[in-house]
């Protein structure tokens, strides 16, 4: 279970993953060895999955964003795993996620451009034997990114005028 004392610990490591455990025992209010003992207990229990650094995927050459729609052909056997076995291999690929719905999977594709998305998406994914269908949606502009995970269930909303 998580308590507080964790809760405060998560919030600050979301916001600066490199941050030292001595100024994050701080900034928490907690000793050091307090401190370093949540943090590893955290990991072990796998609620910290890891530290990475945040990328801007403009400046690294990926300039295009699309969200990839997947049906599949269920009459294909074990056409699910085949097609998870194939999308983990696509370094493309940010994101792959099984949804309920009109269609089977929801992938979160980067490419340099729109015509490497296109070359992609006809040549690669389309030509798995599992894919029945798919659907490309193309990400005009970000409004919203944000990776932190909500370490309280209450909801709370910003408001705008």
């Amino acid at each position: 279970m998580i308590d507080e004392g964790d809760q405060k610990l998560l919030a600050l490591l979301q916001n600066e993953g490199r941050l030292p455990i001595v100024e994050l025992a701080r900034r928490a209010n907690m000793s050091e060895t307090t401190c370093l003992r949540r943090v590893r207990s955290l990991e072990a229990s796998g609620v910290i999955t890891g530290y990475r650094a945040e990328i801007d995927q403009d400046l690294t050459g990926f300039a295009v964003t699309a969200f990839v729609q997947v049906s599949l052909d269920q009459r294909v056997e074990a056409a699910t795993d085949t097609f998870k076995v194939a999308i983990e291999r696509e370094p493309w690929v940010l994101e792959c996620y099984s949804v309920a719905g009109s269609f089977d999977h929801l992938l979160k594709v980067v490419a340099p451009d729109n015509k490497a998305l296109s070359r992609f998406i006809l040549k690669e994914l389309s030509t798995y034997e599992s894919v029945r269908d798919f659907q490309t949606v193309f990400v005009l502009d970000t409004v919203k990114l944000d990776h932190t995970v909500p370490l309280s269930p209450e909801r709370r909303i910003a408001r705008t005028r």
